[in-house]
């Protein structure tokens, strides 16, 4: 009997997963072969799979994924050009130099001058537009971002399990609009699994503003703490379909807001960009994150250089 052609879905599910594995290798060597053996397909299937689901091949996605986390950490944290060439998976600076002025038109050390990062006008007002009509009702944004508000925290090394729930074309819009369902998802999963530990998080696996507004990769998903042997197998063996992420521990800012995720979102961005740009904390990696406590309520936890 010939076998079943894979669904849509499951094609999807190979190119996002791709996706994910890049992410979760940043800082380190590898080529598509390695990738497409762990998918457990050949390389020539996930080579055309890739390009159609997410519109560009995978080596350029990764080198396009890269520089722009680099370009990130070259505005907001403290590392010097040759760390950042390290986080970013580059051997030698000269490499990375050679690349990131290859793909940005300017040195990194003249992009962390500049004050406007490509694409920062368009990808904050596009957010803030959208985000505008979904916004809670009444909601005031105040005092709530502010650094006198923000605890300073030791979270430990985690695991995230997420899905995309929106890549290309409309990204935010897509997040908007989906959010409510997958929270419920997740909600109900760590209940019927007996994690109260976990945290329901979002946020994006891109640099913002650096990415392209249409190429933003948006998620949801739940954060267990690594430690947490047992929660990590039982989601392991009962969510196939959950992409995995390394979170690093060690200090975090944590600012709780009583607004719900859609209203928080462009403020957060600003606070981040605000207290970096002046000096008042430098990020130690894009990785900053939302957690959803509540309704109308969540807590954003931003990495930050506990000596800088």
């Amino acid at each position: 009997m010939k076998p079943k052609a894979p669904t849509k879905d499951q094609l999807e599910q190979y190119a996002l997963r791709g996706l994910g594995y890049a992410d979760d290798h940043v800082m380190e060597s590898f080529n598509m072969k390695e990738v497409s053996d762990w998918l457990g397909i050949s390389y020539s299937y996930f080579y055309h799979i890739f390009a159609e689901i997410m519109g560009e091949p995978y080596w350029q996605y990764v080198k396009r994924h890269r520089l722009e986390l680099a370009a990130g950490l070259l505005r907001h944290s403290g590392y010097n050009i040759g760390e950042i060439s390290d986080l970013s998976g580059y051997a030698t600076m000269a490499a990375f130099t050679k690349a990131f002025t290859n793909h940005f038109g300017g040195s990194p050390r003249y992009f962390r001058r500049i004050e406007e990062l490509p694409n920062e006008k368009r990808t904050l007002e596009m957010t803030a537009m959208i985000t505008a009509v979904h916004a809670q009702q009444g909601s005031t944004i105040g005092n709530f971002f502010s650094f006198e508000r923000a605890e300073h925290v030791i979270l430990p090394d985690s695991i995230m399990y997420y899905t995309l729930i929106s890549y290309g074309q409309d990204p935010i819009a897509q997040l908007v609009m989906r959010m409510s369902r997958y929270e419920q998802r997740f909600r109900k999963m760590l209940d019927l699994l007996d994690l109260p530990q976990g945290k329901i998080v979002t946020g994006t696996l891109d640099a913002v503003p650096v990415t392209d507004y249409e190429r933003l990769s948006m998620y949801a998903g739940v954060c267990i703490p690594v430690k947490d042997t047992q929660a990590n197998i039982q989601l392991s063996e009962q969510v196939k379909n959950l992409i995995r992420k390394r979170i690093s521990g060690g200090h975090y800012l944590r600012l709780q807001v009583p607004l719900d995720f859609v209203s928080a979102g462009v403020p957060m961005y600003d606070f981040i960009n605000r207290c970096c740009r002046e000096g008042i904390y430098k990020m130690s990696g894009n990785h900053f994150f939302m957690s959803l406590t509540g309704p109308n309520l969540c807590e954003i936890y931003i990495p930050y250089m506990k000596n800088i």
